[in-house]
């Protein structure tokens, strides 16, 4: 008789531990809402590489990292190995992982990364000089 109680209260007692919320799922942190910036994550994201560009060109080629959505018109800045800004480019044309550019300010080098600029680099590229050609 003891037996069958002590085997009764340990059913009731493992069912009732196991249907408690545990306190670690109130305590987890909540999952951010989608199109937000995660903590850590840059503010100005690559999307690519500008390809050499000619002396005097108006136009330049950006070599897009794989899973870039880009739109005519966006526009984007250049930046050197020191992360400083050296042009602002338009986007006029995209062709599968390539797209084509104009150079509104300043004059990219080859190989600089663009990127989608925050509002603080996109006030530095005032200080550039004027494009090639205007």
């Amino acid at each position: 008789m003891r037996i069958a109680a002590l085997l009764g209260a340990a059913l009731l007692a493992g069912c009732a531990a196991r249907t408690a919320p545990s306190p670690t799922a109130a305590t987890a942190e909540p999952t951010p809402p989608p199109f937000t910036r995660l903590p850590g994550s840059p503010t100005n994201a690559r999307v690519g590489f500008v390809e050499p560009v000619r002396d005097g060109a108006s136009r330049c080629t950006v070599a897009l990292t794989p899973g870039t959505a880009l739109r005519t018109g966006e526009l984007l800045v250049s930046r050197d190995r020191s992360l400083r800004a050296t042009a602002l480019i338009e986007i006029e044309q995209i062709l599968g992982r390539s797209a084509l550019a104009r150079i509104r300010r300043g004059r990219p080098g080859p190989k600089d990364e663009a990127v989608r600029p925050a509002s603080e680099l996109l006030q530095l590229t005032d200080a550039l000089p004027p494009a090639p050609g205007t």
